[in-house]
């Protein structure tokens, strides 16, 4: 089992193909962090940035809000969040909030009519589904 890839490198390529978009069209992207290499995993492997250079990517600036290449990246440690609202549903939550212009106007992203929430999967998200 290679750790180093997330559930986006098999699901990324086959939705974007699915919903005929491009990484361009992404007007927002909502990614589960429920550990911050996790969140440059998803990054990686969904390919808005080459394999081994998320690290790289995130530390240019490309996720500041308003200035970044892909600003529109929305993380948000589960943590932080009020017990009742954490998880991967509050990440498709956020997604809808946007397609609707519903979003807080501190956050919401003008014109936005393609999002992507993603949560991590594959390897990682299988151990949570298997017994002790």
């Amino acid at each position: 089992m290679d750790l180093t890839f997330s559930g986006a490198a098999w699901s990324g390529p086959r939705c974007f193909e699915e919903a005929g978009v491009k990484h361009a069209d992404i007007k927002y992207a909502s990614i589960y962090d429920s550990f911050t290499i996790t969140v440059v995993m998803q990054i990686e492997d969904l390919g808005f940035c080459e394999k081994g250079k998320g690290g790289r990517f995130v530390a240019d600036g490309n996720l500041i809000s308003g200035s970044g290449k892909f600003r529109s990246i929305r993380r948000r440690r589960s943590v932080q969040q009020p017990p009742a609202n954490r998880g991967g549903m509050t990440k498709v939550i956020e997604a809808v909030r946007q397609l609707r212009g519903e979003a807080h106007p501190a956050v919401q992203v003008k014109n936005c009519d393609i999002a992507l929430a993603h949560g991590t999967g594959g390897s990682l998200g299988h151990r949570h589904a298997v017994p002790p």
